[in-house]
């Protein structure tokens, strides 16, 4: 079976654009939640000092949901228009600008909601995007340790109330980054973050990934619109 087809998009926005992508994503966000092979799309705010730039998660069934049916839609090509006319990406406009930094991953693991969450598809939840870089060799290694944390966050959560929403391991399918694996990491709040980041499970997966890592990277947004982990009707 295909896995699942995921995109992190780092969209870089002009200076104030911001109140002008939360107008252009209403309607991105509602026809990506008609789209036969659309499981997630999912938009936050950067919390790093730059707040017009977005962080985005696309989910789909296959990739050519991503690569040919999402952006065929007569919605997509109207709000892409409107982005273009108003100069919404900092320094080139158009589809190919290097203002959408993108990621595209095979799921290797881990989960996007838990059952037992009962605000799992919440549109305000803190967001940080793990990008963990391998040594030659490693990435594999690297991939079971996620793995194998997300399930120990999910375990611990059984008979407690979630504050961890999301937990997903995603590995980087684009040969020149073939390096690369990332941890998506979505909490209730930004203080439940704090949180896990200074939890002993934390702390072991450091300890466990000292050895396979080249380099990392942090990003934190906040949620403000989106749908996640729905399923897709089409999964060709």
């Amino acid at each position: 079976m295909t896995p699942q087809f995921f995109v992190v998009a780092r969209v870089v926005g002009s200076p104030g654009a911001f109140p002008k992508w939360e107008k252009r994503l209403v309607p991105l966000c509602d026809v990506s939640a008609t789209e036969p092979q659309g499981t997630s799309y999912y938009w936050a705010q950067d919390l790093d000092g730059e707040p017009d730039t977005l962080w985005g998660l696309e989910g789909y069934s296959h990739a050519v949901g991503f690569f040919l049916g999402h952006p065929s839609s007569k919605i997509f090509k109207r709000e892409m228009a409107l982005v273009d006319k108003d100069k919404l990406l900092k320094n080139v406009q158009g589809l190919g600008s290097p203002d959408y930094d993108l990621h595209h991953y095979d799921l290797a693991g881990g989960w996007l909601t838990l059952e037992n969450d009962g605000d799992k598809y919440s549109r305000t939840s803190h967001v940080a995007v793990h990008h963990f870089w391998a040594k030659d060799g490693q990435r594999d290694d690297i991939i079971e340790k996620l793995i194998k944390f997300s399930e120990d966050v999910k375990n611990e959560q059984q008979t407690t109330p979630v504050c961890v929403q999301s937990c997903a391991v995603l590995k980087e399918c684009v040969y020149k980054h073939g390096n690369l694996t990332t941890l998506w990491l979505r909490t209730k709040t930004r203080e439940d973050y704090t949180n896990l980041m200074s939890s002993a499970t934390w702390r072991t997966l450091q300890s466990n990934l000292q050895g396979n890592i080249e380099k990392t990277e942090i990003h934190q947004a906040r949620a403000f619109n989106g749908h996640i982990d729905q399923p897709a009707s089409f999964q060709g």
